[in-house]
């Protein structure tokens, strides 16, 4: 594996730590959403309300199948883990059904991109070979 991957992976490791920390934290529990539905919410809650409305209406899911089926695609590498990003964001969200397809299709490209060159010289990516 290259610098480029194990930073991608500790990116992805940062991010989905963040988002279980504020899942945890900010929307499991139940004194938020007394709060938040007070007259006077405090500003955290326009936060919250985002994350739920895109959990509800499952972009999370959307986002990580869009950007897991670009990357295969042939997207750049950005786009790949991305995928794999969101799609992990997606599963903690209850938008698993595209989330983890999103997900897959991100890693599959990954999976791919760390193939070794072919003896020959030809990619061993379908797309340029």
């Amino acid at each position: 594996m290259t610098r480029r991957d194990w930073l991608a992976l500790l990116g992805l490791a940062i991010a989905i730590g963040g988002l279980l920390l504020y899942r945890h934290t900010m929307i499991e529990p139940r004194h938020w959403g007394a709060t938040c539905a007070a007259a006077e919410a405090p500003s955290v809650c326009a936060i919250r309300a985002a994350f739920l409305w895109l959990q509800h209406w499952e972009l999370y899911g959307a986002g990580a199948l869009a950007l897991g089926v670009a990357a295969v695609l042939g997207a750049p590498f950005v786009v790949a883990v991305a995928a794999i990003g969101l799609g992990a964001a997606a599963t903690i969200n209850y938008n698993a059904s595209w989330g983890l397809l999103g997900l897959a299709l991100g890693a599959w490209r990954w999976i791919r991109l760390l193939r070794p060159p072919r003896e020959d010289g030809a990619s061993t990516d379908r797309k340029a070979g």
